[in-house]
Order: structure tokens, then sequence, then C-alpha cells
């Protein structure tokens, strides 16, 4: 019979053992695969910021505007007097052109997304708007105290032209993240206030920015943060726009994010659209619908219907500006990479003649625009086309 001093010896081992083959068995699972991209937080890790501090690499766009005070009033360079033009680098490497308007309140200042509609670009933003004697919305925005970012969609505008196809549906979602990302930087520079975040989208952008905003992880630096989205303006949204059902993504976000839906009356598949989600909209007190009396659809109803702008700018000025939101600084994220950074003055503002004679031939263009037979309508475009996840409700 062994003694029980043998016995002992062997049953430690056994207990070595199995200690060590617990390990082994630990390390031998598959690690957690890395959380899909897709409207979630990209935690890229860091740690919090101090209160006073700021990101510790060179500021890109300081060195484009970074001459002494005296200097840059001597060359009309103050802040509010010119922005930034720059190529933007998406997540998947793509590159877009973009412009940012810095405010003059640092940060303080609200800020505001724009997004154009689809196979046009953010030039519609700098075209002058009649009620706006001449300047464009993105200025006239910046003129408000408000941070300004605008940028072309893959595919359009100054971007390589291409055809769109139900896959860009996604990436488009995933640059709004990114142009997201690039704000965060700018707000943990101190260059203005990201809690008080306003997005605008015009036709298919319309819908595109309700996609977007739908998603969990969409504007949220941190996990467990709420979205820096405080204000969502849908200028003509489609009823199915970018492969994206409006009432569907409206319906979930109608609680959760202040929203303004307008259309043209006369404007027949917008204002369908609108009028299918009005229900859903108006379920909170700060959600407003608006109907004008008109037939303009997108940036044609932004550009030359009376009464649009100033009903945007009370809308974010009550969601935004005097919004109670203290800047805090967020998580030390990676910034997105972006190059060939250009500053851009602004023209001087026109005189009153000047700007009716400017408005005058824009509505002579909007009606000759209006007149041209329009053959492609009748061909359905690839991001057009109805690709939403969800079933359409049957009638």
């Amino acid at each position: 019979m062994p003694s029980l001093k043998r016995i002992g010896k062997f049953g430690a081992l056994l207990i070595a053992l199995s200690a060590t083959l617990a390990v082994a068995a630990q390390e031998a699972q598959p690690k957690p695969k890395a959380r899909a991209t897709r409207g979630r937080v990209r935690n890229q890790g860091g740690v919090p910021l101090k209160q006073a501090a700021r990101p510790e690499a060179a500021d890109p766009l300081a060195a484009k505007a970074d001459a002494p005070a005296k200097d840059k009033e001597k060359d009309g360079l103050t802040k509010g007097t010119y922005h930034y033009t720059f190529k933007l680098r998406s997540f998947d490497g793509t590159q877009l052109a973009a412009s940012y308007y810095p405010s003059k309140l640092g940060s303080s200042a609200p800020v505001v997304m724009l997004i154009h509609e689809a196979s046009r670009s953010s030039k519609d933003f700098e075209d002058p708007v009649t009620e706006l004697k001449g300047q464009g919305l993105a200025e006239h925005l910046q003129d408000q105290s408000y941070a300004v970012l605008t940028m072309d969609l893959r595919g359009q505008g100054l971007n390589p032209r291409r055809a769109r196809n139900a896959e860009d549906r996604e990436a488009m979602a995933e640059d709004l993240q990114a142009a997201y990302q690039f704000l965060l930087d700018r707000h943990n520079r101190g260059d203005l206030n990201v809690g008080k975040l306003g997005v605008l989208g015009v036709g298919a952008g319309a819908n595109l920015a309700a996609a977007w905003a739908y998603q969990p992880g969409a504007a949220v630096s941190t996990e467990g943060r709420p979205s820096d989205v405080n204000a969502l303006i849908l200028v003509s949204p489609m009823p199915d726009g970018a492969g994206y059902v409006l009432d569907h993504v409206l319906a979930p976000l109608a609680l959760r994010i202040p929203l303004f839906v307008l259309a043209g009356a006369k404007d027949n598949a917008s204002k369908d659209a609108v009028e299918s989600a009005r229900k859903s909209v108006e379920r909170a007190r700060l959600n407003k619908i608006e109907l004008f009396p008109s037939s303009l659809h997108g940036y044609k109803l932004l550009r030359l219907e009376p009464k649009v702008t100033a009903a945007l700018s009370r809308f974010l000025e009550t969601n935004l500006k005097l919004r109670p939101s203290e800047w805090e600084p967020r998580y030390n994220q990676i910034p997105v990479a972006y190059s060939d950074i250009q500053t851009t003055r602004h023209k001087a503002p026109l005189k009153p003649s000047d700007s009716q004679r400017d408005e005058d031939k824009a509505k002579a263009k909007a009606k000759a625009d209006d007149a041209k037979p329009k053959a492609d309508d009748a061909k359905p475009k690839a991001d057009d086309a109805p690709k939403t996840d969800q079933p359409k409700k049957s009638k």
C-alpha cells in the first residue's frame, strides 16, 4: 500500500497539472472578434483628457492660419471670414472633399453638419440663398456663430465620379461617422462643442442623415454616452431615398432627437413621405413638421423658397445654440486623417442690387431646369432603389 506521503505528492502534482491545462485551454480559446464597425462606437482606446488638456499632435489646420493676430486682421483672416477645404479620409481609405467653417466662439460654439442631396455636391451650401441676400447657407450659419462642416458624398461632387450601388449606402453612413470623428478632434482642440451638434440633410441626403442617426453608436464618442446629435433637419426627404425607408428610421428617432422635417406642399413625393411620418414625428414636443406652399424640391426649396432658412435658424437656435451643454473633454481618440488643406477667404457681401440680380438669375435658372425634359426620371437609380432590410408596410 502506497504511503500517505507519496499520495500527497502525487495529488499535488495532479493539481499543478490541472491548473496548467486550464491556463493553456483558456489561452487556446479564440479571441473575441472586433466589434463590427457599422453603426457602433469606434473605441480607439486612450485615456480621458484632463480638464485643461488638448491633443498633443500638431494641428494641421492651425498651420494654415497661424499668422500673428495683427497679420490675420490685416489679411482678413479673422475667424468667421474664411473656411478650410481639404480631403477627409474615411475609414476604408476613401478620400472625400470637405469644407470646415470655424466659429469665432471657440469651445462654446454649436456645430452643424450639412449633407447634400443625391448626384449633387456640397457646393449647394455655398451658392447664394434668396432669403440671405447673396450668402450661402454654410457661410450664413458661420456668421450666426456656428461651426459648419460640409462634405461631398463618395462618387459625387469633387470626388471621383462613378455609379453608386447598394453597398455604397452603408459606406456613406460610415462616411458621416468619419466626419463626426473629425468634429470630435476639433472639439478636443477647443474649436467647438460637439455636444451641440446638428445635422441637416437634403433630398436623399436627408434619408441618409436619418439612417445614420438611427444606428447605435452614431455620433457617440465613447461607449455608454448618448449621441451628440441634438438637432436633425430633413429638407425634402424621399419616401425611400438612398435605400432607406423614411418612416422606418424616423419612428425610433422621434423620441430621442429633436426633428424638423420640411417639404414643399406641391412636391408630391416628399410631401407624401413627410405626411406618412407625421404621426411618429409629432409624438415629441420639440419635433416639428412644416409644409411650404411650393413645388420646389431639395436644394431649390432651400435656396429659393422664402422663410425656409428663417425657420431652420429658429429651430437650430432653440435646440443647439441655446442648449445648456458646457464643453467637456472627450476620450483621446485617433483623429481621422485629412490632407490637401487650403484656406478660402470669403467674398465681401453683395450689394442689394447685386443680390437682387443674382436672385433673379437663380429663379430663371430654376424655372429653366424644371422645364427641361427629364428623360432620366424614368430610369431607376441604384442608390434610390428600395434596399432597406425592413419590409415595407403593406397598403
